[in-house]
Formats: structure tokens, sequence, C-alpha cells
């Protein structure tokens, strides 16, 4: 819907779908996808196993959520844009034991070495890693570089040394 008296609006796609009951529009992620800033506020199904999702540029406050429809096993990877980075702190937890391990990165470290916090690794068979069906992903950019990253992901055994963000 276009805002006749302001012209092409931002906000109008949104209105619609609040309109029709829908707080989100989907992006199914089926193939590899690179989103655009078109996406943002959008939820990222990843529906097949071992696809990339790329991030848009960070911009100041998009926020995007990532959502595991299948099993992410053979992994499935979220990878910030050149120059870009995540950081934040990743919960994983034991879908078969009361175990739980986590990944803190700070803000100043991700920051200090953008390549070496570039991408987001899924994978619910690995124990370093996790992403099972059902495990929701909120990446938050909180200036023109930094992803803060919240989840709590599931994996299948015991979680240990956990390295979801690393470099790609």
């Amino acid at each position: 819907m276009a805002n006749p008296l302001y012209g092409q609006n931002k906000l109008d796609d949104r209105l619609d779908l609040t309109r029709k009951g829908k707080a989100y529009g989907v992006v199914a992620v089926n193939d590899d996808i690179t989103l655009t800033s078109d996406d943002v506020g959008k939820l990222i199904v990843i529906g097949t196993a071992a696809k990339t999702v790329t991030l848009p540029s960070a911009e100041t406050g998009m926020v995007i959520d990532v959502l595991c429809k299948v099993e992410t096993n053979a992994g499935s990877t979220v990878i910030a844009a050149s120059g870009d980075c995540f950081f934040g702190t990743v919960q994983v937890v034991s879908s078969t034991d009361n175990k739980t391990a986590s990944q803190q990165v700070t803000y100043a470290t991700a920051t200090g070495t953008t390549t070496s916090y570039d991408n987001f690794d899924l994978d619910h068979d690995a124990t370093t890693l996790g992403g099972h069906v059902g495990d929701r992903i909120q990446f938050i950019a909180i200036d023109d570089t930094a992803w803060l990253v919240d989840c709590v992901l599931t994996v299948d055994g015991n979680p240990s040394s956990i390295a979801v963000i690393n470099a790609g």
C-alpha cells in the first residue's frame, strides 16, 4: 500500500500485515540467501539444512530474527556483512541431559578484530554449536558494525567449548 499523502512509506507494508493480524513478514530460506535492508524486521525461517544466510550491512537499530524450522545438521551459517561482527552471549543447552555451556564474546573483542567474529554457526549434533527445530536467534545491530546476538540453542549430547560465534 502506498501512502498517498507522503509517497512511499516503509511502514506501509508493516501496517498492512498488522491489519491482517500478522506481526511479521516471513522469509523462507531453502537456498543460500543474502538479506537486504528490506528484510529487517522479518522472521527468517531456515527450512533446509546446511544453508547460509548473509545479513545486510549493520545499521543501528536493525533487528533480524532467525528460526530453525529444521534440524541444522550438516551446519547452517549466518554471516555478518563484510566489516561487521557478532558479539553477546550464546547459551547452549543439551536436549538429552541437564547440561549447559555458553560462549561470551564482548563488544570490544568482536569489534577489535571483526573478521574473527563474523560467522554464527549452527549444527544440532555438534556439541560446540547447537540448533534444533524451534531454536530462535535474534540479531540486533547496536551500531554500524556490531550485531548483538540473543539466543538459547539446543544440542544433542553435552555442550562444551562453545564456538558458535567464530571466524568465517
